[in-house]
Formats: structure tokens, sequence, C-alpha cells
């Protein structure tokens, strides 16, 4: 079985601030896959509804893909960047995400103060 995973295990840690988005939001290395894992998951739900197959799924099951958590910080950051960031945000503008963003997103925060609620994190 082929070794897919970083080398340096202090790259995937999840407090790690990986980056900063478009809206100035500090991205941890777990919130930066979690939102990878909402759009690949939209995409997968999409092509099933629309085609009654996904080539996506296909490609992960047969590639053996191991996940965005097992990304290195670089990885997560380059998929973010080609593309992901924006289906994420379509996907959070239109309430169309497949489930509620993880409770540590910065975007949880920023939610709370514009519903007039102290923020918390």
């Amino acid at each position: 079985m082929a070794n897919n995973l970083p080398e340096d295990f202090r790259d995937v840690e999840q407090q790690a601030i990986v980056g900063e988005d478009s809206r100035s939001l500090q991205l941890t290395h777990y919130v930066l896959a979690e939102r990878l894992l909402q759009v690949e998951y939209a995409s997968i739900a999409k092509e099933i509804r629309e085609e009654a197959s996904s080539e996506t799924l296909t490609y992960i099951l047969e590639g053996g893909f191991r996940g965005f958590h097992k990304y290195t910080s670089g990885e997560l950051w380059s998929e973010w960047k080609d593309g992901a960031e924006d289906k994420f945000y379509d996907l959070y503008e239109t309430n169309s995400l497949p489930w509620e963003v993880y409770e540590e997103d910065p975007l949880v925060a920023l939610e709370q103060d514009e519903n007039g609620e102290v923020a918390t994190g």
C-alpha cells in the first residue's frame, strides 16, 4: 500500500493557520479541510442528481483519495485557490452547503455578529 501521508505531520496540525481567504478570514488547517469537504460533497451530489453517476466519486474511490485532513497545508491552499473558494462561497451565500459550517469556522463568529449576538472565539 502506498504511503500517501505527509512526511511532516506538523504540517497538518489542526489549529495551524494555513492562510487568509478573500474575505480576510484566517483559516486553520482543519477549517480549510472542512470547507473543501463541503465543496467536494456538493459537487458529487450535483453530478449524481444530474447524471445519475459521479466521475468525481469514481476518481476518488479508484485513486485511494487520502482525504483533505491529511493534505499538507500547501496542498490544501492550492485546492482552495484553484476554484474551491469561489464554489464554497457560492454555496454559502445561496444556503446550499450540504451541512452547517464547522463550529470553529470564522464564518460562525461573523454570523453571530450579524445577528446582534456576541461573537465567541
